[in-house]
């Protein structure tokens, strides 16, 4: 895996979102070479943390915004969101039982985050009404 590099593709149209989206990359990114660089897991943990704060962050200021964006629910987003929640406690769980992190769960981190971005953020977007 290599680091993730944000690229215009992932850009859903709104500078706060996709500022933020950036953030969460940046974030990874710090993290995948903490793992590279073989360093103790009380230095990936820190930003483990900071990953897990700014996602929740995140999906509250994206959730409140597309709701006023979007003429759906938005119940389901909001499932995902939650979901990748669960799935960042999990690691960090699985990373304090074994001493570190691993590359497939970074890989998962950033499949999935990506596809999010890509896929599932463009669905509840009305970009008529977007200033």
């Amino acid at each position: 895996m290599t680091q993730v590099i944000w690229q215009d593709s992932y850009s859903i149209g709104i500078n706060t979102i996709d500022t933020q989206h950036k953030q969460l990359f940046d974030i990874m990114n710090k993290i995948y070479v903490a793992s590279e660089d073989d360093s103790d897991i009380d230095v990936i943990m820190p930003l483990f943390d900071e990953l897990q704060d700014y996602t929740k962050y995140h999906f509250d200021e994206e959730e409140q915004y597309f709701t006023t964006l979007s003429q759906g629910s938005i119940e389901k987003h909001k499932s995902e969101h939650q979901f990748f929640i669960d799935e960042l406690d999990k690691i960090k769980q699985q990373s304090l039982r074994i001493g570190t992190i691993s590359l497939e769960l970074l890989y998962f981190l950033n499949d999935w985050l990506v596809n999010h971005i890509q896929v599932e953020d463009p669905k509840y977007l009305d970009h008529e009404n977007i200033s």
